[in-house]
């Protein structure tokens, strides 16, 4: 064999070992080209003042519900319950095509998000066990929170502890057992979910988006329990935190827990993601409280995961924008719903909704 043909057989070789390097990366953001174009192409016009205007201006609820066009979100029922109800019952919906249209290997993500909007019907159902009340019929989405709330509906409180340990919730398990508060009950059952959401197996490429996004999550629900308790007062603040996040280490929460002015606890927030928002919001926090400071977290992570989106614009990131506007929507909606059916003024349903 001469030496062109050796260099020849090398090129060849070294160029094969790229390409294998490199083809799991290629692969993966083939995956994600359909899905993204979609999200991107649907669109979120509830959390848009444009989007919202007229609903916010509707004058009955059937009105309300004939000003929600689009395909997103199929709106029925005669009460503000049964309307409520389709809303969840779309936004899960959503999820549901967020996964069948992503890559299998991110479909973990999108299982434990639909497990994350299961909490509200779970800790209802719990509560009432607890009570030595019997849960009722409940709403769920994932199979996770279906098989749970099909046991606790006929469970007595030996059988639901025997259930939350076979569903891993081990901590929720400890707080019924103690006979805790309704809340350090509910806060548990907020950790496992966003355990859930840190913790499953995801392709290599993705976790980077996953792990941001849930860290800043943390970060911010960890904000709303601090500035809650310090606004009304109450202890066992510890039971409301959710650990370290992205920009919130330990120490850091350690002392804002030692401080009860919250304009104090914003100026600590000096340097991070958060600040701009929250300052902003003061104004609106003399008039109104605690509520004006979570929306203004509330838009800060639909700007957080905004970002995401375009930082991983061939990954995960789209998909992650995707489904948390998507329930930031269905949240709008609903606040909208009740408040149009009770009558309210437009000025009040504006300073309900979340808008990015």
């Amino acid at each position: 064999m001469n030496l062109a043909t050796v260099l020849w057989v090398g090129a060849a070789a070294a160029g094969v070992g790229v390409a294998a390097k490199f083809m799991p990366s290629i692969m993966s953001i083939a995956g994600f080209t359909y899905p993204n174009a979609k999200f991107n192409a649907i669109g979120a016009p509830y959390i848009e003042k444009k989007g919202l205007a007229p609903l916010v201006n509707s004058d009955t609820l059937d009105q309300f519900m004939g000003n929600v066009a689009g395909r997103d979100f199929s709106l029925e029922g005669d009460t503000v319950t049964e309307v409520q109800r389709s809303i969840d019952g779309s936004l899960a919906a959503a999820v549901h095509m967020a996964q069948k249209d992503s890559p299998e290997g991110v479909a973990p993500f999108y299982k434990a998000y639909l497990q994350k909007l299961d909490a509200r019907p779970v800790k209802e159902a719990v509560k009432a066990v607890m009570r030595n009340e019997t849960p009722g019929e409940r709403q769920a989405h994932s199979k996770w929170g279906t098989s749970l709330l099909q046991t606790l509906g006929k469970a007595d409180r030996e059988q639901m502890l025997k259930a939350l340990s076979a569903h891993g919730m081990h901590e929720v398990r400890e707080h019924v057992a103690d006979d805790a508060s309704p809340a350090a009950v509910e806060y548990a059952v907020d950790r496992y979910l966003i355990g859930r959401l840190r913790d499953v197996e995801l392709p290599k490429p993705t976790r980077h988006t996953r792990d941001v996004y849930v860290k800043r999550l943390v970060d911010v629900m960890n904000l709303k329990a601090i500035f809650r308790a310090k606004y009304y007062h109450v202890e066992d603040i510890e039971i409301m935190l959710f650990g370290e996040g992205r920009e919130l280490a330990g120490w850091t929460l350690e002392h804002m827990l030692k401080i009860d002015s919250i304009p104090e606890i914003v100026s600590l927030l000096d340097g991070t993601a958060y600040i701009d928002a929250l300052r902003n919001a003061m104004p609106r926090y003399e008039e109104q409280g605690v509520p004006a400071l979570e929306m203004a977290l509330d838009v800060q992570l639909l700007h957080i995961v905004a970002d995401l989106a375009r930082d991983d614009s061939m990954g995960l990131g789209a998909g992650i924008r995707f489904v948390v506007e998507k329930e930031y929507e269905a949240r709008n909606l609903k606040a909208i719903a009740k408040g149009v059916a009770e009558g309210l003024p437009s000025e009040q349903l504006w300073d309900m909704v979340v808008m990015a």
